[in-house]
């Protein structure tokens, strides 16, 4: 009696365990799933953003089944690194995770021009390239619209010719003195006096409005860069790029 009891007692177990089991499983795998249609965009965004080979992509999904990580891979390569697309997606989850970096990018920006030759321009380019969701920040860090007097008249030139004049002279609006001079005297006297002329009828500015027209300004000045139209770097690091 016992000994029956006992068998009975063993299959019993068997078979709850087996139940547990099998709710646990199922429903693991529903979640994953879930999970998996959820964010099979973003994950494979992701992975296009770290430049993932298929052994590493396979390895960061090998919770998921076998044929759901063969199509988020196979999406990931629809995706360039650099697209805008992609750098939203990542730029999200980023920032969603509450990392700061001010003291990171305070450090570059305290350093950056006290490097040796040709580190700073190689160490630009490889940030930019391995994490460009920062490119923007990177970009406060070594230059911001006071720092136009520290280009040479060839680079401001070459600026200038792809302003709107409307644009530079809100940008020039509340300036300080050294920048207005600088962009006066890389101007013919009629051009200049043309801009001084429009920002003295163009009255109070907003300060939104001026802040867009810098950005805009900006946004030239590292394009330009960006192409090896000019150098914005500032001594001794001017001196490092040649």
């Amino acid at each position: 009696m016992t000994s029956k009891i006992s068998v009975e007692a063993k299959k019993s177990e068997f078979m709850v365990s087996n139940a547990m089991d099998d709710v646990t499983r199922e429903s693991r795998k529903a979640l994953m799933d879930y999970l998996c249609k959820m964010y099979y965009v973003p994950l494979a965004k992701t992975i296009a953003y770290l430049e993932l080979d298929d052994t590493e992509a396979e390895g960061l999904l090998q919770y998921l089944d076998q044929d759901t990580r063969t199509k988020i891979i196979e999406c990931s390569k629809s995706f360039a690194k650099h697209e805008e697309c992609v750098l939203k997606e990542v730029s999200h989850i980023v920032e969603s995770s509450g990392m700061c970096f001010d003291d990171d990018f305070q450090i570059i920006k305290e350093n950056l021009f006290n490097t040796e030759k040709g580190f700073a321009s190689n160490a630009v380019d490889r940030f930019r390239s391995d994490s460009p969701i920062f490119k923007d920040r990177l970009n406060k860090c070594i230059f911001d619209f006071d720092d136009i007097t520290k280009l040479d008249d060839r680079a401001i030139q070459k600026v200038l010719r792809d302003l709107d004049q409307q644009t530079l002279a809100k940008a020039l609006k509340g300036t300080n003195p050294e920048v207005q001079d600088k962009i006066f005297h890389n101007m013919s006297l009629r051009a200049s006096s043309m801009l001084k002329e429009d920002m003295e009828f163009m009255g109070p500015v907003r300060a939104e409005d001026v802040y867009a027209a810098r950005a805009e300004v900006l946004k030239i000045i590292f394009h330009l860069e960006e192409t090896g139209d000019i150098v914005i770097y500032s001594n001794p690091v001017s001196e490092l790029i040649d």
